[in-house]
C-alpha cells in the first residue's frame, strides 16, 4: 500500500558519501534514524490570504493511514530507527537544516480521473 512512499524514503540519495561527496548515500546506507510527523499544514492551498485544508485527508481515515504507513517503513528499516510524533498533537520540533535542502515526495497519480478533488479517500499507493 505504501511501497513507493517507503522505498523512496529509505532509498533516495540526500547524504554525502565518506568522500564528502553529496547525493551518494541514502538513510539506509547511513543507518540513520527516521523521524516520522503528521502535519496537515503541508497539504494545503492558499484561498486569499489563508491558508485551505479541504482537499486533505479526513482526520477520520488519516490516523489510520499514518499509523499503517508508520508500520510498513518500521518493517522495511528498523523499528528502532524509525521514530514517530503523536498523531494529531500540537508539538515543538527543534531541527538543524544542513544546506537549502527540501524535497517534496509525492507518490504518482495512477488514475488521472482519480485526482484528489474527485476522491473521496487519496490514492495509498
Amino acid at each position: 500500500m505504501f511501497c513507493f512512499r517507503v522505498r523512496k524514503i529509505l532509498n533516495i540519495r540526500l547524504f554525502e558519501d565518506d568522500n564528502g561527496k553529496m547525493w551518494k548515500c541514502s538513510v539506509k546506507e547511513k543507518n540513520y534514524e527516521i523521524l516520522c510527523l503528521s502535519q496537515i499544514t503541508l497539504y494545503n492551498r492558499l484561498k486569499g490570504n489563508k491558508p485551505d485544508f479541504h482537499l486533505a485527508m479526513p482526520p477520520e481515515l488519516s490516523k489510520s493511514f499514518y499509523m499503517n504507513f508508520l508500520k510498513q517503513l518500521k518493517n522495511s528499516y528498523s523499528e528502532d530507527l524509525v521514530k514517530e510524533g503523536i498523531f494529531g498533537k500540537h508539538i515543538v520540533v527543534g531541527i538543524q537544516n544542513d544546506g537549502p535542502v527540501t524535497i517534496n515526495l509525492e507518490s504518482p497519480v495512477r488514475d488521472k480521473s482519480l485526482e484528489r478533488e474527485e476522491q473521496t479517500v487519496p490514492n495509498m499507493e
